[in-house]
């Protein structure tokens, strides 16, 4: 932001006039520093209005990259120049560090390729300076690889949710869990299991194909059957797992679940697997699986 409007600064006007394009920086900080700072302090939103910051931050980039670079390489020895070439570097080194910073937890090694690939960019745009363009372009197409990726996360993953989020740590299904759950209910099961939301069961009946039985509805806050119908159709043997995740309502069904139910290890079903993180993901550390039984 501030490089794109140094670029265009102008040292035949006073410095509060502004021409076109420092108008076009300061429409367009408009958009992100109010809204960017909206979202710094809510307490509550879903990740997903995010997106609203991505048309600023899209374009300041490129204003600062096309203008910048054109002004930093006309006139090298120039005083402005040399401080629009530093926060180009700035730029692009920093925003290197907070992608390892972010994709180390997924990625180690993609981390250090990051790194290694950016620094190399700017450092062969100050040695060969008459291919500066050219590196500068390959250092900010390596920054694009993994935000690129990473937004393409959940179209590859075919995800369906009411919260959609990208990352590579999108996951809506825990495979483990489902192949669990297949060799271990019998045939005269009718729910793949019980839990208390739609937003839990829904992955996994888009997934399988089976029944999955909500006992709170849509949030898990609804009395949608008793405690008695439930119990019948344990001793029936239509319901025989049970999902309770770390926001489950501490219903009547769920107390009897608790005490009477057998806690599955989380071992089993993959439960401590990290592909499993966000909404509806069963297996996450904070989640439990018991087996129901008929004769309680």
């Amino acid at each position: 932001m501030v490089a794109a409007y140094l670029a265009a600064y102008d040292r035949k006007k006073k410095w509060w006039q502004t021409n076109r394009k420092q108008q076009d920086v300061l429409y367009w900080a408009g958009w992100l520093i109010p809204v960017g700072a909206f979202f710094s302090v809510a307490n509550f939103f879903h990740p997903y209005y995010t997106i609203m910051l991505a048309p600023p931050l899209a374009v300041l980039a490129a204003l600062a990259i096309t203008s910048g670079l054109k002004k930093a390489t006309s006139k090298r020895d120039d005083k402005r120049a040399c401080w629009l070439r530093y926060l180009l570097f700035m730029g692009l080194g920093t925003t290197a560090c907070l992608q390892s910073y972010y994709v180390w937890a997924y990625y180690p090694w993609l981390s250090l390729v990051i790194l290694i690939l950016t620094a190399v960019a700017l450092v062969m745009m100050t040695l060969i300076p008459a291919k500066e363009r050219l590196f500068l372009t390959l250092g900010v197409g390596f920054l694009c690889l993994a935000p690129g990726f990473w937004a393409l996360t959940s179209t590859i993953s075919g995800e369906s949710a009411a919260v959609p989020t990208t990352g590579l740590g999108t996951g809506t299904v825990n495979t483990q869990l489902i192949k669990y759950l297949k060799q271990h209910n019998g045939k005269s099961t009718t729910y793949l299991f019980a839990t208390t939301d739609s937003n839990t069961a829904a992955p996994y009946i888009i997934k399988t194909g089976q029944a999955v039985m909500t006992i709170g509805g849509y949030n898990g806050t609804d009395n949608a059957i008793s405690l008695k119908k439930f119990k019948q159709l344990v001793k029936d043997g239509k319901v025989k797992y049970f999902y309770i995740s770390s926001h489950t309502n501490n219903n009547a069904i769920v107390k009897w679940v608790k005490k009477y139910g057998t806690k599955v290890s989380a071992s089993a079903y993959g439960g401590t697997s990290s592909q499993t993180k966000g909404v509806g993901a069963m297996g996450s550390t904070n989640a439990t699986l018991y087996r129901l039984s008929a004769s309680k």
